[in-house]
């Protein structure tokens, strides 16, 4: 990690609550303010697809992890502890929650997005294989979609829901403090903690999106952590720092080197 550090600046984590301390922790190391304001809430949905899967794992040759929740989701409902599939995961957040569960995945890409990942299983025959996905519904369908254009049969499941937080005033709050110029730095770590914070604005503040979104253009350092969400950040003309690596820690050293 770089020996910079952010001179007291305030970083605003918009991931969910309990994914945001690891983030903090790196932050305030780095003589940092974090201030957590959840855009995003994750609930956990044991879906009768989920439970079919857990129930008859072995029917699956694959099952592919694309995130912590999914894992944790999985393991609330899988009756045994050793997975006998093949595991794959997106990122390395999803493979140490995996390892707390005390199994290892057996693919991990270099590139930590679905695209990632299908560039992986190009060198592996998914002829008619079955392959197991835990996830969220609101996610892309570019990874089950291309499983499915290298022969897999995807069996989707929903494993939890990615929502705008029922309680919006932290996020109200937050716009204030940008239009005030209070803030800083802002990262986004996916693309819905991006627009979820965008359409709370255009729903409930209309009157001031188009100045929060010149605030965000002009004014605040904005993060992403890699080109899914920036390509968001882009489609609404916002600059962003963002890392060759998808990591929070490789974020935060591209933020660093951008304002030292």
């Amino acid at each position: 990690m770089s020996t910079e550090d952010f001179n007291n600046k305030t970083v605003v984590i918009t991931r969910p609550v309990e994914r945001s301390e690891s983030l903090a922790k790196i932050i305030r190391q780095h003589n940092g303010k974090p201030l957590i304001v959840p855009t995003l809430e994750l609930q956990l949905v044991k879906s009768d697809e989920l439970i079919y899967i857990t129930e008859n794992i072995s029917e699956y040759d694959w099952i592919i992890f694309t995130s912590p929740a999914g894992v944790k989701s999985f393991f609330e409902v899988y009756p045994n502890t050793k997975i006998p599939s093949k595991i794959a995961v997106i990122g390395v957040k999803t493979e140490e929650v995996l390892k707390k569960y005390n199994n290892s995945p057996d693919l991990i890409p270099e590139d930590f997005t679905a695209e990632g990942l299908l560039e992986s299983f190009k060198t592996i025959d998914l002829q008619d294989k079955k392959v197991a996905l835990p996830r969220t519904l609101s996610a892309r369908k570019v990874l089950p979609e291309g499983l499915e254009k290298l022969g897999a049969k995807v069996t989707i499941a929903e494993a939890y829901t990615s929502s705008i937080p029922k309680d919006t005033t932290n996020i109200l709050e937050l716009m204030d403090k940008i239009l005030n110029n209070d803030i800083d730095i802002i990262t986004f770590t996916s693309p819905l903690t991006l627009q979820n914070l965008l359409d709370t604005i255009k729903t409930e503040r209309k009157e001031k999106y188009d100045a929060f979104l010149e605030q965000l253009r002009t004014n605040i350092t904005v993060a992403s952590i890699g080109p899914i969400t920036g390509n968001v950040l882009k489609q609404h003309n916002i600059p962003a720092v963002e890392p060759n690596r998808y990591t929070v820690k490789d974020m935060i050293e591209a933020l660093l080197q951008n304002i030292n």
